[in-house]
């Protein structure tokens, strides 16, 4: 479809596999993309990127990158085009500045009245209970001397409220813990990177991927009008993972109410992805976290029959979606950390060889390789193959 004149482009923050995903998604309706990242990953090597822009700050958030935005809006006549968060660090930035952003731009990101329920993990697991959705166990210590007296069975995770935190410090969701001694051991290095109000003590839900699951909605002001379901089958690493890296669209339709609550309560508008998982001892599923920005499967939802970051645009254009169902059976693929993953798997004895390689056929979405837009895969692997030489892999795949 031509791109209507009046029709605003998207300035994208970041450039991962998320944002390859948005960009794909709208450059193929002819909306121009512009890409603002910190180090050129996939999408900036995409057919449909038309501008990409460095910023030198180690990260994209703090007043000289608002600054930053403010001034391209300007010299590249960017004004009314929408801001498009791909990670967390992102939608919280634009949570917190949307009246300086509002000034130029147009905003898929919610204000942080609303944001802030999913990005404070307190908040979060503090919303499900007042729903009444079930979480798993919590604690939160204010001091080392509290995790003497907390009455906790091993093994447990140490977590930030704010995940974006510790990532950008070890590259790490949670740090675990088995005994005392590890738990004050993770605790007194959890407490040297983030403030130690920030700092939760979690039990851990038994089980792999399998039991991981997740509801991908778009919503308008705390209504669910699209959603469909998908296991989150493997993880890289396989323990606490930075993110999932082979993930089928199945249909799972009692979380589906689970999550409905929860965006219900928040209010929220936009593409959301509530994460699950199935406690093997109970049955019960617990909500774990919510993504209310890109998650990183969001093209297997395209194959599924819901374009959300097309939706999204079009709905901030005053087009309301049409209600669907989705088309279960496809599953979506990251080569790049799957197949560690999978290794990871069969040598600790819970996936086979034969298994690994027979779910790998199939209805497949690659989170990067696509024929008909070949350039970010090479870039991909220049980039992976670049950072295993300098003994950074696990940064930023």
């Amino acid at each position: 479809m031509a791109q209507r004149q009046e029709q605003p482009g998207v300035v994208v923050l970041g450039s991962d596999f998320k944002a390859l995903g948005v960009v794909r998604s709208l450059g193929r309706q002819g909306i121009p993309c512009v890409l603002v990242d910190n180090v050129p990953r996939s999408a900036w090597f995409s057919r449909y990127t038309v501008k990409r822009l460095t910023w030198k700050g180690p990260h994209l958030d703090g007043p000289d990158f608002l600054s930053f935005l403010l001034s391209i809006c300007k010299a590249f006549h960017l004004d009314q085009w929408l801001v498009f968060p791909t990670d967390d660090a992102g939608v919280g930035f634009v949570a917190h500045h949307r009246d300086e952003l509002a000034q130029c731009y147009r905003l898929v990101t919610q204000d942080w009245h609303v944001i802030r329920w999913a990005h404070d993990k307190r908040l979060t697991y503090s919303m499900a209970q007042e729903v009444g959705v079930s979480a798993p166990r919590t604690w939160y210590p204010s001091c080392e001397a509290d995790l003497a007296s907390l009455e906790i069975e091993f093994p447990v995770l140490l977590k930030p409220a704010i995940s974006i935190n510790l990532q950008h410090a070890v590259r790490a969701k949670a740090l675990p813990a088995e005994t005392h001694d590890e738990l004050r051991t993770s605790y007194r290095q959890m407490v040297s990177l983030i403030p130690h109000n920030e700092i939760m003590l979690q039990e851990i839900i038994p089980g792999q991927g399998r039991q991981q699951f997740s509801v991908a909605t778009f919503c308008k002001e705390g209504e669910v009008l699209l959603s469909m379901t998908a296991r989150r089958t493997r993880q890289y690493p396989i323990h606490y993972g930075l993110g999932s890296s082979f993930v089928e669209a199945v249909a799972v339709p009692e979380i589906e109410e689970m999550a409905a609550k929860l965006i219900r309560h928040m209010g929220i508008t936009g593409m959301v992805e509530v994460e699950f998982k199935q406690d093997p001892r109970t049955g019960e599923y617990k909500v774990l976290d919510i993504n209310p920005r890109p998650w990183g499967w969001h093209t297997l939802c395209v194959a599924c029959g819901f374009d959300f970051p097309l939706i999204q645009y079009r709905d901030l254009m005053g087009e309301r979606p049409q209600i669907a169902a989705p088309r279960y059976g496809y599953r979506w693929l990251r080569v790049l950390t799957d197949l560690p993953a999978g290794i990871q798997e069969i040598r600790a004895g819970q996936l086979s060889v034969l298994a690994y390689l027979r779910s790998l056929f199939g209805k497949t979405v690659f989170s990067v390789l696509d024929w008909r837009d070949p350039l970010p895969a090479l870039g991909d692997l220049a980039i992976a193959l670049r950072r295993a030489a300098n003994g950074s892999f696990k940064q930023k795949v």
